[in-house]
């Protein structure tokens, strides 16, 4: 954040009663503790066939457990090497602990926007190409992720480009066709998404959600949300998060939150710094 928007915020807050300077300073230093242990990949029971007949199992008091690595990412091209116009790096989903690479701003937003939302299961950088038919041929295309909705299983395919370069990349005949007759046993759909849809401040509002599940606390999230459901309406973070003591573990919670949709921020599309503003889901499961 720049100086000016952290003056701007604090003058904000000045004229709603907050005064950010008259804090104590904290005594010692505090930190989170998630209910499961921070760990680079995950823990899972180890794979038994109990019907196996050349194993025997019986003196196993328990299933042991086994530790699963992150998953390497998979795309069926990696990144362009560094250059000026170019962005390019890995990230990791912590819900899934499997990596995914990037190979612009854009796509890394997107990356954190897909990745924080809970009605996507999985997400897929550059799956394998796809035959677009052309009228000078056949060509092979690879769009940027791949998505599967959770529930149905519905996938959708999704080129990334800002929209001054739709025309330079013929992407919007290119799209149409695969939806003509590319799909079948690929996708469900595919479509186009630009600097319009992915922003800076929805990419921003989507890594923190992820950093905050990587600490989720559920006493923590089952408290704010009990507290939050008095409220009916807009409420500002402050008023709800004056219940805790510790202010980051008041976030965390609230980012938890925000990615169950029991909390909904007023303005999704600007960071929540700078919206401090969310409504209860009396309606979420």
């Amino acid at each position: 954040m720049t100086r000016v928007r952290q003056l701007i915020r604090f003058m904000k807050e000045l004229e709603s009663g907050y005064d950010r300077t008259q804090i104590p300073l904290p005594s010692e230093t505090v930190f989170l503790k998630p209910d499961n242990p921070l760990i680079s990949g995950r823990i899972r029971p180890f794979p038994i066939d109990v019907h196996a007949e050349d194993e025997d199992y019986a003196d196993l008091v328990s299933v042991p457990w086994l530790w699963m690595p992150t998953e390497e990412p998979t795309p069926s091209r990696w990144y362009p090497a560094r250059t000026k116009g170019h962005s390019r790096g890995t990230i990791t989903n912590p819900k899934t602990r499997s990596a995914i690479t990037y190979a612009s701003t854009y796509e890394m937003n997107l990356a954190y926007m897909l990745c924080a939302s809970k009605h996507v299961a999985k997400v897929e950088d550059q799956p394998e190409a796809i035959i677009v038919p052309r009228e000078d041929g056949d060509k092979q295309h690879t769009v940027d992720f791949r998505l599967t909705m959770a529930g149905n299983g519905y996938r959708i395919v999704v080129g990334v480009r800002p929209s001054w370069q739709l025309d330079k990349d013929d992407l919007r005949h290119t799209i149409e066709r695969i939806n003509s007759g590319s799909l079948a046993g690929f996708a469900d759909e595919a479509i186009i998404l630009t600097e319009r849809e992915i922003t800076n401040d929805r990419g921003w509002n989507a890594k923190s959600i992820l950093r905050a599940l990587k600490g989720s606390v559920a006493n923590d999230n089952a408290r704010l949300a009990n507290h939050a459901s008095k409220f009916h309406g807009t409420v500002s973070l402050m008023t709800l998060m004056r219940i805790f003591d510790d202010s980051a573990a008041a976030w965390n919670a609230v980012w938890c939150l925000i990615h169950d949709e029991i909390l909904l921020p007023t303005r999704p599309d600007l960071k929540l710094v700078d919206a401090p503003f969310v409504a209860f889901n009396h309606n979420a499961a």
